[in-house]
């Protein structure tokens, strides 16, 4: 089957297009629709922040596949695809994704030496030819290109979302974050822990001692929780008067004792008698629904917690 250069070449003029990433890519696997006959594909896309690979686009997949299919960079397909060489795989093949097949291909998504995903496309009765398998690469490396200024959009947008005045996570990117996060320690059965420190008095400071001096205080708070945490810690400002924090593969018991350290760094700074603080801790349980969840747990300890002043730090129940 010969190449529609014509196709391709509208194909790249559209991309010159602002759509979101997930309309490239499905014009572009329409293309490929266009150009094979296959008997399923799909394209797994790097979470950012994350060591996730999750399902973005897929053709002849169930939704259950979908839902529930996922990789991690431990897992060795990935530590394989991590030289950027496609996979040539027939049966019995050490790789399956959800039906069989007579040949397999796996080819990485890849920027520079940035590994950014991956796609699969399988055939039930027939090979892949060369041509073919290099049709196969050339249309991996326009979705590379897709991501990665997909990705660059979206670190502009992110840097836009940062408050200058705590130089942490908006709300909004924060809980994107968190659920990110939540997802993968969940499904790994590792600890994650959420805090969220209240500010009680916020808007009582702001009448005695002004917008000026309170954000001054704001800002020595978020400089002590920055300086005190682990760079897998995440920090946000969800409200005016609080900050959350998510703690990834830490138990409530290590949040409370990492908690106690930011707290005497606190108690140093001149703000004791003018600020009245309070720390929540909800920890991960195979009870707990979400991301969100987790978060009010700890949002609502928090604001029990600062009512007790001889306890500043308190873990939900």
């Amino acid at each position: 089957m010969e190449f529609n250069l014509l196709t391709f070449n509208s194909t790249l003029s559209n991309l010159k297009q602002k759509n979101e990433v997930e309309e490239h890519l499905r014009n572009i696997v329409k293309d490929i629709e266009a150009e094979f006959n296959f008997q399923s594909l799909g394209i797994y896309l790097k979470v950012p922040n994350s060591d996730i690979f999750r399902l973005k686009i897929a053709r002849n997949i169930s939704h259950t596949f979908v839902k529930n299919s996922i990789f991690t960079q431990a897992d060795p397909m990935i530590e394989e695809l991590k030289d950027l060489k496609f996979l040539d795989i027939h049966p019995p093949g050490r790789y399956i994704f959800e039906k069989s097949y007579t040949h397999l291909l796996i080819l990485p998504i890849f920027y520079y030496s940035e590994m950014l995903g991956f796609m699969f496309i399988d055939k039930s009765s027939e090979d892949f030819d060369s041509e073919e398998i290099i049709k196969m690469q050339l249309f991996a490396s326009v979705f590379a290109f897709i991501v990665k200024l997909d990705l660059l959009n979206s670190e502009f947008e992110q840097h836009k979302s940062l408050y200058e005045s705590s130089k942490v996570y908006s709300y909004d990117t924060f809980l994107e974050k968190c659920n990110e996060i939540y997802t993968m320690m969940k499904r790994y059965e590792r600890y994650l822990s959420i805090a969220v420190l209240t500010i009680t008095n916020y808007n009582n400071m702001i009448r005695t001692i002004g917008k000026s001096e309170t954000s001054d205080i704001v800002k020595q708070i978020s400089y002590v929780i920055k300086n005190d945490l682990r760079e897998t810690d995440i920090i946000g400002k969800i409200h005016e008067d609080e900050f959350a924090i998510i703690m990834p593969e830490t138990s409530g018991k290590n949040c409370f004792i990492t908690l106690e350290r930011v707290q005497k760094r606190m108690a140093k700074l001149p703000l004791q008698d003018i600020c009245i603080m309070g720390w929540g801790i909800a920890s991960r349980t195979d009870k707990t629904k979400n991301a969100l969840q987790l978060l009010h747990f700890a949002e609502h300890v928090a604001k029990e917690t600062d009512r007790k002043e001889q306890n500043k730090i308190n873990i939900h129940q």
